[in-house]
């Protein structure tokens, strides 16, 4: 079994490897972009070669469009004043000690008045 906890928190790999860095996987000028065709650990969650998770390509391809489109058409609010909580806790997989709970609200630009009253 392959320690994927491990390699995902492998400062080697990562540069700040505990910190919740999403923009991490996006090139800056001068860095080299990293191939989702070999064996780079950063996509090791994947697998690799023949193994390969048959969703990667439809991850790969859509999550950008899903949270953009949820970004663009709500907005995010914390449910109380208390910062996000990301810790972790260990059991078969990976799981967020806290459960992430959030108010979403539609965006104001989007709604007719009658559907404003009721948000």
């Amino acid at each position: 079994m392959v320690n994927m906890w491990a390699i995902s928190r492998d400062p080697e790999v990562w540069v700040d490897p505990l910190e919740f860095k999403p923009d991490r996987f996006v090139a800056r000028d001068g860095e080299m972009e990293f191939s989702v065709f070999g064996s780079d650990l950063r996509l090791a969650p994947f697998g690799s070669g023949r193994r390969t998770c048959p969703g990667k390509a439809l991850g790969l391809t859509t999550v950008t469009y899903w949270v953009a489109s949820l970004l663009h058409e709500y907005e995010w609010l914390p449910l109380d004043e208390n910062a996000v909580d990301l810790s972790e806790v260990l059991r078969l997989s990976c799981e967020m000690a806290k459960p992430l709970v959030a108010k979403v609200r539609p965006r104001c630009g989007r709604l007719s008045p009658a559907q404003l009253s009721s948000v």
